[in-house]
């Protein structure tokens, strides 16, 4: 195995992480009003963590789909439409939009200290994840050993990105004020890291020498 290779590897990794701890201590030293400015606020629609995201979540799309057509496995595509879905949920807040649409009307009522709203994000996520994922597991039967661990790996952060996206946002609306703080920067904080990892994992499937199997 290529040392060096992996030791370049893994200081894009670290950058990718110095990154995300600055705006996560920005963002405490926010909360604290030492900053008034809440574009530094990493729970703010546009700001500036959430730009960063954004771009990081473009990369990963941009690096899939180079991977689908330098590999020639259509999984790699699957995965990319995946994350795109992600950059326009994010972005676009299509979760949002459609769960307020939902809501209207099937009239879904507040429940288990969790709104209305809430339920109706849930049904859209369900909807296009489940449709996403139904394209992943059809390729994942075509694809060899190798691919099938790759997509492993990425379903693996995915759920990541789930516990830090849905389980903790539905605890962050659930729980007293106090708390809301706190589970805001855990929240948003966790995604980033983890779509940092995402984003070293596919530049390495991207630049892996032809050498390292």
């Amino acid at each position: 195995m290529n040392i060096q290779w992996e030791k370049e590897s893994t200081k894009f990794l670290f950058l990718l992480f110095v990154a995300d701890f600055a705006f996560i201590v920005i963002h405490i030293f926010y909360m604290n009003h030492f900053i008034s400015n809440r574009l530094f606020s990493v729970e703010k629609d546009f700001g500036y963590a959430e730009v960063y995201q954004y771009i990081k979540e473009l990369w990963i799309v941009v690096l899939l789909s180079i991977t689908a057509l330098k590999k020639k496995h259509i999984i790699y595509v699957a995965w990319a439409l995946l994350f795109m879905y992600f950059l326009f949920d994010d972005s676009l807040r299509i979760h949002e939009l459609l769960g307020r649409r939902l809501v209207h009307h099937f009239h879904f009522q507040p429940m288990f200290d969790l709104r209305a709203q809430d339920f109706g994000e849930l049904c859209v996520s369900m909807v296009f994840g489940s449709l996403l994922f139904t394209f992943i597991g059809v390729s994942y039967l075509f694809s060899n050993d190798k691919v099938k661990q790759i997509s492993k790996h990425l379903f693996a952060f995915v759920l990541a990105l789930v516990f830090f996206g849905i389980v903790i946002d539905m605890l962050h609306v659930a729980i007293p004020t106090w708390g809301k703080p706190l589970f805001g920067l855990i929240e948003d904080g966790g995604e980033m890291l983890v779509m940092s990892v995402i984003v070293w994992y596919v530049f390495k499937l991207h630049t892996i020498p032809a050498n390292i199997k």
